[in-house]
C-alpha cells in the first residue's frame, strides 16, 4: 500500500500591475548600463520587479533578480534569463511613430521587460499555475568575452526546470540554437632591414598568415553559398605595427564563428599548423562553443501555441552569433529556447531600436506560453512522483 506525500506551497499574491510594458522599458533604457557599469540598472530594474509584486534581490555576480509564484524550495522553477547590459553607445531614449529608440532597446533590454511584465502578468491573473516558480534574472556582463553574469550562475545557481534566454528572436520566432566563438590574436617579429632588401617585413608576414587563415576557412567551407550558421567564419578585427629599430613585431586579432561539430580546440589546432610557417605566436581566447537544442524540446510547443494565439506564424531560428544560451545550456542540461520580441538587425547599431507593437505581441506569447510550460512541468512531477511510488509499493 503506497502513501501520497503532502507538499505545501507558497504563493506571492501580487497587486494590480503599475507599469505598462513601454513605459517599464523606457525606464530601464534610462538608465545607462555599459557591461562592467550596470550597478545603477540592477537597482532601478530590482525596485521596478518589487513594484510588479516579485521578491526580488541581487545576486553574488550583480545579477538583478526577481521570482513570482511558489517559493517552496522544491518547486519547480522556470528561469528567464536575459541581460541588463548593454554596448556603447549613447542613443537619446524616444518613442516615435510607435518605435521605441535607446541603446539595449532589443538587445536586450526589450525582451527582459517583456519577461518581467508577462510573468508579473501571469501571476496576478491568476493563470500561473499554484506549485510553479518564474524567477527573471537581468544578468551582468553578456556583452563582453566570458559573460560574467551567466557564468557565475553556472556555477552557483541551482539547475531551473526549464529555461528561456531573452534575445531578440522576433516576436513569433524561437532560436533553437547559436554559434560558438573564440578570439585570436597573432603576433609575429622580425629583424629590421633596409626597405629596399629582399626580407618579408613582419606586416607582410602577419598578412600572409591573414591569407592562410582565409584559405583553410574557404576549404573547410566549401560548398556553402556563404557565412550562415553551418560555416566557420573568420573576422579580421585588428592590425598594428611597431618597431625598436633593431626588430619589428605585427599583431593581428581576428574573431571566429564555430558551428556545431567544430570546437575551439578545433579551431586552435588547425590554425596552430598555420602558424609555423613564419614562427607566428598565438594567443587564443575562448568564449563559448555552439550549442543548439532538438526542436522536439517540450518548450517549443507552448511557444508555437502561444504565438498562434497572439496571430502569428511560428518560425524557427538559429543564430551566428553566441547568447547566455550557450554557457548554461550544457551547464544545466534543461530544456531550454531562446525567445524575446524585437528584430536582431537592430543589435549594436547606432539607430537601436524596437517596435511598441512587437514589445507587447512578445509580451502576449510569453503570458501565454509560461501557464502552459507551467503545466507541462507540474505533469511531468506527478508522473516522477506516481513513478516512485510505484517502486516503493
Amino acid at each position: 500500500m503506497s502513501s501520497t506525500a503532502t507538499t505545501t506551497t507558497t504563493t506571492t499574491t501580487v497587486q494590480p500591475l503599475r507599469w505598462s510594458a513601454v513605459d517599464l522599458l523606457q525606464g530601464l533604457l534610462s538608465v545607462p548600463s555599459l557591461s562592467g557599469g550596470e550597478a545603477a540598472a540592477v537597482a532601478w530594474f530590482t525596485a521596478a520587479l518589487e513594484e510588479l509584486g516579485y521578491r526580488a534581490w541581487t545576486d553574488g555576480a550583480g545579477n538583478a533578480c526577481g521570482s513570482v509564484g511558489s517559493s517552496h524550495p522544491d518547486a519547480p522553477e522556470i528561469l528567464l534569463l536575459g541581460h541588463i547590459d548593454t554596448v556603447p553607445g549613447e542613443i537619446a531614449v524616444r518613442v516615435q511613430d510607435g518605435i521605441l529608440h535607446g541603446r539595449g532597446a532589443v538587445d536586450a533590454k526589450g525582451p527582459l521587460v517583456a519577461f518581467a511584465i508577462a510573468a508579473a502578468r501571469a501571476a496576478t491573473d491568476g493563470s500561473l499555475p499554484d506549485g510553479v516558480r518564474v524567477t527573471v534574472i537581468g544578468a551582468v556582463g553578456e556583452e563582453t568575452w566570458g559573460s560574467p553574469g551567466a557564468s557565475w550562475l553556472c556555477a552557483h545557481y541551482p539547475t531551473p526546470a526549464a529555461v528561456v534566454i531573452g534575445e531578440p528572436s522576433g516576436w513569433d520566432a524561437m532560436v533553437l540554437g547559436y554559434k560558438g566563438s573564440t578570439f585570436l590574436t597573432a603576433s609575429v617579429g622580425t629583424d629590421l632591414s633596409h626597405s629596399a632588401g629582399p626580407e618579408a617585413t613582419a606586416p607582410e608576414l602577419a598578412f600572409a598568415f591573414w591569407q592562410r587563415v582565409q584559405v583553410w576557412l574557404a576549404t573547410h567551407n566549401a560548398g556553402a553559398d556563404a557565412p550562415g550558421y553551418a560555416t566557420l567564419d573568420g573576422t579580421l578585427r585588428g592590425f598594428s605595427s611597431s618597431g625598436d629599430g633593431l626588430r619589428e613585431t605585427a599583431t593581428l586579432q581576428a574573431s571566429f564563428r564555430l558551428p556545431p561539430g567544430i570546437t575551439t580546440t578545433d579551431v586552435a589546432s588547425g590554425v596552430a599548423e598555420l602558424a609555423l610557417q613564419d614562427n607566428v605566436q598565438l594567443t587564443w581566447q575562448p568564449n563559448a562553443e555552439a550549442f543548439r537544442v532538438d526542436k522536439r524540446s517540450p518548450l517549443v510547443a507552448p511557444f508555437m501555441a502561444g504565438i498562434r494565439a497572439a496571430g502569428g506564424q511560428p518560425r524557427i531560428k538559429v543564430k551566428t552569433g553566441t547568447a547566455d544560451m550557450n554557457l548554461v545550456g550544457p551547464a544545466w542540461g534543461c530544456p531550454i529556447i531562446a525567445y524575446g520580441p524585437g528584430d536582431a538587425a537592430f543589435d549594436h547599431r547606432p539607430d537601436e531600436q524596437i517596435s511598441v507593437a512587437e514589445l507587447d505581441s512578445g509580451v502576449d506569447v510569453l503570458h501565454s506560453a509560461l501557464p502552459r510550460i507551467a503545466q507541462h512541468l507540474l505533469r511531468q512531477r506527478e508522473q516522477v512522483q506516481v513513478t516512485g511510488e510505484g517502486s516503493r509499493a
